[in-house]
């Protein structure tokens, strides 16, 4: 009887029949060979875990497993039931091959037991617990003898099974730790900048931007999150660099409003108007709220005559194709419009544009505005007109009855202007006084 006839038949957990391997394949060119055609055959696309679950099998057989007691072969039964657990974690039954792998794996020891535990470890994750698979992992390369490179794989498995299970803290070191084991994916360093920056860990998160840049240059969402990296640890210039590259090509409105901000924030409020009056020409940006952000930033930029020019033509039946403003004509945007002309130092449209201030909004403040204006500009009859508005609005002021006998001194209407001087001396104005003198001498 030949050796092979020698030995029986054994039944398999799924209850296949099965045979020992000649004695012959029981070397390690023989398993190898073995297991390789096995692979070849296997009828279904192995995962990654199964992938690298059976190259290590393979390095297992052919190179033996070290233990306590000096070095030993993996049997043709052990290794036969490893790939009978991968397979029938392929068809999907989880929770036996879990439960089974994990009860082999206390039985073993070494490489051995890693790889039952990374089988669990697999069932595991697929059945939804990945704080168990995670956990698994973390046990299976730890053990003594596991490859290096094998338990690098492992640790960074259990790094993202801990982020998927909400352990951010745990999950964010095991990264960490993995990442400073040596080179590593650009997408698992730019997570590594992105978790620490929600973390606000961000001296952490641009310790990795550093390295994730040189692995991969930013773009996209990337390029956001590396700028509000630089933005938070104050390296503003690394900011606005990354924001103008971004700018290229951008026709996303929100990238054109990051610039405007950041600049605003250096303090560089000329470019930031530039930059926003850029987008408004190309389209990016449009509608009434940016509009509305052109005027502010000129005002901003210190370009008063331009915002006040942007608010006359928002309000001009012109300034849409429709032949509709742009914008709402308020009290409010009047009042902008007037303060602009009046920062720009141009005499005819302030005064014209606080009359329409005035005249809306009934207000004492305003008519006194328009007054002092006009007072100090020489518009004596504007400055008259406007004083006596703001006395039927309850002005009885001292200051209001002095400008009131200058002006009226100035348009050679000396009666009132001597009633207007004695008002202003009743109410404690000093200068009173010297004007009555002059009056007496006419």
């Amino acid at each position: 009887m030949s050796n092979q006839d020698k030995h029986s038949a054994k039944r398999s957990p799924r209850g296949q029949s099965t045979r020992q391997a000649p004695a012959e394949s029981a070397t390690p060119e023989g398993l190898g060979a073995r297991l390789m055609t096995a692979i070849r055959r296997g009828g279904r696309r192995l995962t990654r875990v199964t992938l690298v679950s059976t190259c290590l099998m393979l390095m297992m057989e052919v190179g033996g497993v070290a233990t306590a007691n000096g070095a030993m072969r993996v049997s043709a039964e052990v290794a036969g039931q490893l790939r009978t657990l991968q397979s029938r974690l392929e068809e999907g039954d989880y929770d036996e091959v879990g439960e089974r792998a994990e009860r082999e794996a206390r039985q073993q020891r070494g490489e051995v037991r890693a790889l039952y535990l990374s089988l669990a470890a697999s069932a595991r994750a697929r059945q939804g617990d990945q704080a168990q698979a995670a956990r698994l992992y973390g046990e299976a390369r730890r053990l003594p003898g596991v490859d290096a490179s094998q338990a690098r794989k492992w640790l960074r498995r259990e790094a993202m099974l801990r982020l998927r299970a909400g352990e951010q803290e745990a999950g964010t070191a095991r990264l960490a730790e993995y990442l400073h084991g040596g080179s590593a994916s650009a997408d698992d360093l730019w997570l590594a900048v992105s978790l620490e920056a929600n973390r606000g860990q961000w001296s952490r998160a641009e310790d990795w931007l550093e390295r994730a840049s040189r692995a991969s240059a930013p773009e996209g969402d990337r390029l956001k999150l590396a700028v509000s990296v630089y933005q938070q640890t104050g390296r503003h210039a690394a900011a606005v660099a990354l924001v103008e590259q971004g700018l290229g090509e951008s026709r996303d409105a929100q990238d054109w409003q990051r610039a405007v901000a950041l600049y605003q924030r250096l303090n560089q409020q000329r470019r930031a108007a530039s930059t926003w009056e850029a987008a408004w020409a190309a389209g990016i940006v449009s509608g009434r709220e940016a509009y509305q952000q052109r005027i502010d930033l000129q005002l901003a930029a210190g370009a008063p005559a331009r915002a006040a020019e942007l608010i006359e033509a928002g309000l001009s039946t012109s300034a849409t194709p429709e032949g509709q403003p742009l914008l709402v004509d308020t009290p409010l945007l009047r009042r902008q419009l007037a303060e602009a002309w009046t920062s720009a130092r141009d005499i005819e449209h302030s005064l014209t544009a606080w009359a329409t201030v005035s005249e809306q909004s009934g207000r004492v403040e305003d008519a006194r505005q328009l007054a002092e204006l006009a007072y100090d500009w020489g518009r004596w009859d504007i400055a008259s007109g406007a004083l006596a508005s703001a006395g039927e609005r309850g002005d009885d002021s001292a200051r209001h009855w002095l400008l009131s006998g200058v002006v009226a001194r100035q348009l050679d209407q000396l009666d009132p202007a001597r009633e207007a001087f004695k008002k202003a001396q009743a109410r404690g104005a000093e200068e009173a006084d010297d004007w009555l003198k002059s009056l007496a001498q006419r």
